[in-house]
């Protein structure tokens, strides 16, 4: 089971990103897997004022190993091409040498407009040239630059809640991230539907591989030693820990990142 570190990056009571840096320098030589930066939503609930890519190029310069994970909201064309999305992503994977990983944030109910996005985004990075038509978008032949550096493109998950959330991430054939914080029975019945979205699609039809993580708590190397082989019992990829920004800083931070490898350690 991989371990994963959590972050909401871009707003008002966020880290800055000399701190953020740090840890992540920590989490890398720590074993930590995949650092996600996903955007820190407003009081009303928007992403849209938050630009976590930005902070991903700075990361990829500080980095040699972990993954990077960039959390895209409200890929919703036109409001927000998706061929800008192909870019800025192409371009981070480039910079980061092939080490990014895109979540798309699911936003409430999640409806036609949202799969056509990520399926045109999919093309972009796939195909040397895109061009789209459907009920709602026509595209025009066009060569979307750059291309990623990973074959065919890098992995896609959705970021969600509830039962479905993850049945809609498995039937799009994405990897799925359960940041509900809910109790291992009600992370099971996500599994589940999980796995029961991406029974149902063909596998040509599949955009990522099979990969289903949680987001948890874990506060000593015992607790997150148990949490975590019960987390291997009902399969679960990757653990996810949130590890900012804390009430304690740095220093709160640190500890959580420590603890959690810990008790990851005899899980691989």
């Amino acid at each position: 089971m991989k371990r994963s570190l959590l972050y909401q990056v871009g707003g008002s009571d966020g880290a800055d990103f000399e701190t953020l840096a740090a840890e992540v320098v920590l989490a890398e030589e720590l074993g930590v897997d995949t650092v996600w930066c996903l955007p820190a939503s407003g009081e009303d609930g928007s992403f849209r004022g938050t630009a976590p890519e930005i902070w991903i190029a700075g990361l990829a310069e500080r980095t040699s190993r972990v993954r990077l994970g960039w959390g895209v909201a409200g890929l919703l064309p036109p409001d927000r091409p998706p061929m800008r999305v192909a870019e800025q992503g192409a371009t981070l994977d480039l910079a980061s040498e092939g080490r990014l990983e895109v979540a798309l944030v699911a936003e409430g109910e999640l409806s036609g407009a949202w799969e056509e996005g990520y399926r045109m985004l999919v093309d972009m990075w796939d195909e040397p040239t895109f061009s789209w038509g459907s009920e709602r978008f026509e595209v025009r032949p066009i060569d979307v630059v750059p291309k990623p550096q990973q074959k065919p493109h890098p992995p896609l998950w959705l970021v969600g809640w509830c039962d479905d959330h993850a049945r809609a991430a498995g039937r799009g054939g994405l990897g799925y991230l359960d940041v509900s914080g809910a109790p291992d029975e009600a992370v099971e019945i996500h599994r589940d539907a999980y796995a029961e979205g991406r029974a149902e699609v063909a596998p040509e039809d599949l955009v990522s591989g099979h990969a289903f993580g949680v987001l948890g708590d874990f506060e000593s190397g015992e607790a997150a030693r148990a949490r975590l082989a019960r987390w291997e019992e009902l399969q679960i990829d990757h653990a996810l820990l949130r590890a900012g920004p804390l009430e304690g800083g740095t220093d709160e931070a640190r500890r959580r990142i420590r603890a959690f490898t810990d008790g990851a350690a005899d899980l691989h």
